[in-house]
């Protein structure tokens, strides 16, 4: 395996959008799109509107690594992550830095913080400094993105789902089937009153879709989904507003640990095994914590190491499979 990264076969033909190509479409001078690039104040707003429309529309990036050849290495990646507030996410980081810095690649990390505008100014500010791919986790969240990261000819990679077209690769598993697998137990387990508590972000919304249509086809009532907060705890607020559920999906671990907070405050988690709590509660992510507290959290564990050591080795392999499903697995413990 060559640990050069050049874009794959599958990736986008062509070159990435000059400057004097938005000059064109601009109707200005080379000189005046440079000015709005490095100096916008001193181009008249009107004139700076025109030129901004035109880079959105070509999907152009600024080359912001001072006083290099247009053709230099950079030897870095970009990665692009919801947030790095929540460890769910630091095993594919880890993954993907474990296999590309010991070929000399050096990883430039940022945070989409889960908003799609903010989403859209960090690709364009990885891609500004002319890295050699960008993995990031998920999809992009606008068209304006997607763009961008086509016209970047570069390598790209999309984690952690696994979305019908992606742009170029994508390392990942499935969230709908993972929804649909911790409903299937939980109606096996004789639970009646299911609830989804989590983001809106669209893998979790996936996992609610499948969680949502297994219990239907299951002859249950709807599942109640509770949309929380980015800076909720998903504890005592959470219980509160689901009174007479009997098993919960969390989207993530770190809600399913505040959860069963809250059902310890109100006296329903018990210390038995499963069969045993009033309320199941499922996670995602199999945390190190979910493993120490008591219940023991039973989960959906996804192989994060293995999804950013796949993604690292997708940006460095041209050709061959490009969309790789690397599953997930229903731990069952005591909680659920």
């Amino acid at each position: 395996m060559s640990s050069e990264l050049t874009a794959p076969g599958t990736a986008p033909a062509g070159a990435a959008p000059t400057l004097s190509e938005v000059a064109k479409r601009a109707g200005v001078s080379s000189i005046t799109v440079s000015r709005v690039v490095r100096m916008p104040d001193l181009v008249a707003p009107e004139t700076r509107a025109r030129v901004e429309r035109a880079m959105r529309d070509l999907g152009y990036v600024p080359n912001l690594v001072a006083g290099a050849l247009a053709s230099a290495r950079t030897n870095s990646v970009g990665v692009l992550v919801p947030t790095i507030a929540n460890a769910i996410f630091a095993d594919t980081v880890q993954g993907l830095s474990d296999k590309l810095e010991p070929l000399g690649f050096s990883v430039i990390l940022a945070q989409s913080r889960y908003d799609a505008a903010r989403e859209d100014r960090m690709l364009a500010a990885l891609l500004s400094r002319r890295p050699e791919a960008i993995i990031m986790v998920g999809s992009p969240a606008t068209e304006e993105g997607s763009r961008l990261l086509r016209n970047a000819r570069i390598p790209i990679v999309e984690t952690w789902d696994l979305p019908a077209n992606p742009i170029d690769a994508v390392a990942g598993f499935d969230n709908y089937k993972a929804g649909v697998a911790v409903a299937r137990h939980l109606v096996a387990q004789g639970r009646k009153q299911l609830a989804f508590i989590g983001g809106d972000d669209p893998r979790g919304t996936r996992r609610w879709f499948g969680f949502r249509d297994e219990a239907l086809a299951s002859g249950l009532a709807e599942p109640r989904r509770l949309i929380l907060d980015r800076k909720d705890s998903g504890s005592v607020a959470a219980h509160a507003r689901l009174p007479d559920v009997d098993a919960v999906f969390a989207a993530n671990d770190a809600h399913a640990i505040g959860f069963m907070s809250g059902l310890r405050k109100a006296g329903l988690l018990r210390d038995g095994p499963a069969s045993a709590q009033p309320v199941a509660v499922i996670g995602l992510g199999d945390l190190e914590m979910g493993q120490l507290i008591s219940p023991t959290l039973s989960t959906i564990s996804v192989h994060g190491d293995a999804i950013g050591r796949t993604a690292a080795t997708l940006t460095l392999e041209r050709g061959g499979e490009r969309r790789v499903d690397l599953g997930f697995e229903l731990v069952l413990r005591d909680s659920g």
